[in-house]
């Protein structure tokens, strides 16, 4: 069934509280498309398909059809997904056997920093994936973080945000956390459209604004 376009000054109002039922239903979907893929095969495509969906809602499209979106998605990135994103997770394992061996030791804080750099990108790296199109996993993986730290600020800012709603929803309402994956996947798919605008400097006209009138 298409979607109603809204219009009016309560419009914004309207489209924002669609946004808690697209990330339960989406949450649900992620689970589903890792349970599909026996869990270990099945993170990687699962997440990669749920950005797919997100960035169907964010471009607006009127019909995202958020079903038929991400298994397609899911079965699109089942083998290549492995590759682009199965691989940096796997990784994580790796950091961490690293960071428990190094434990009260001079490389402790160096491996932490380094894991927690890691980590920010590796957020990032689905929506750089799916933004980035049919490129090779490479090139995927130098963009992702390219974008993390262009401009670390914003990555950096947005994963505290994500922990401490995260701590919050855990001790004061445990219920909420069924939203955390898939708004997780959104605040990285904001972060990634925002890094990737070129930066405006000074003397550069805001298109928005119209200049003083010629004389």
């Amino acid at each position: 069934m298409p979607e109603v376009e809204l219009r009016g000054r309560a419009a914004p109002l309207y489209r924002l509280l669609d946004w808690p039922l697209r990330l339960a239903v989406l949450t649900l979907l992620w689970l589903l498309g890792v349970a599909a893929g026996l869990v270990v095969a099945g993170v990687a495509p699962a997440t990669l398909a749920s950005h797919h969906v997100l960035q169907a809602y964010l471009s607006g499209e009127a019909e995202a059809r958020p079903w038929s979106r991400f298994w397609s998605a899911w079965r699109a990135w089942f083998f290549r997904g492995q590759v682009v994103l199965g691989l940096p997770l796997a990784t994580v394992w790796v950091l961490a056997f690293y960071l428990t061996a190094s434990r009260q030791t001079m490389w402790a804080w160096p491996l932490s920093v380094v894991t927690l750099g890691y980590l920010v990108s590796l957020w990032m790296l689905p929506a750089v994936a799916v933004t980035a199109g049919p490129v090779r996993a490479k090139t995927v993986w130098l963009l992702t973080i390219h974008l993390s730290w262009r401009r670390p600020v914003l990555p950096l800012a947005g994963t505290a945000v994500l922990v401490v709603l995260a701590l919050a929803a855990w001790y004061v309402v445990p219920a909420a956390l069924v939203f955390w994956p898939a708004t997780a996947g959104l605040a990285a798919a904001l972060v990634v459209r925002r890094v990737s605008q070129p930066p405006r400097t000074r003397g550069t006209q805001d298109p928005t604004r119209s200049g003083p009138p010629a004389r």
